[in-house]
């Protein structure tokens, strides 16, 4: 059988029907899906924050201070002591 008589025969076996029911029931959903999406994304975020809320500004303050601090004894652990004790006092006013 050629490549062609094998097309025919199956695309005769395909419910037409169905397929159109499906690509529009699908169109359908994609469509309401797009049109409800501000307020799907609105309740994902919710369910997110409602999970793990955000950090206050305290924390987020006292864990970039951290930060600093870390990379500062990070940089001075390589200079000598006069180097070191600039690089605290320069971390110290910010």
């Amino acid at each position: 059988m050629s490549a062609t008589s094998t097309l025919l025969q199956t695309a005769a076996t395909v419910p037409y029907g169905q397929v159109f029911s499906t690509t529009v029931y699908l169109s359908l959903l994609g469509g309401t899906l797009m049109f409800f999406r501000p307020l799907l994304v609105g309740i994902g975020r919710a369910l997110f924050l409602a999970v793990r809320p955000r950090r206050s500004k305290a924390e987020l303050a006292a864990r970039q201070a951290q930060r600093n601090a870390l990379a500062a004894r990070h940089q001075a652990g390589g200079l000598n002591d006069v180097d070191a004790a600039e690089v605290r006092a320069m971390a110290c006013r910010h």
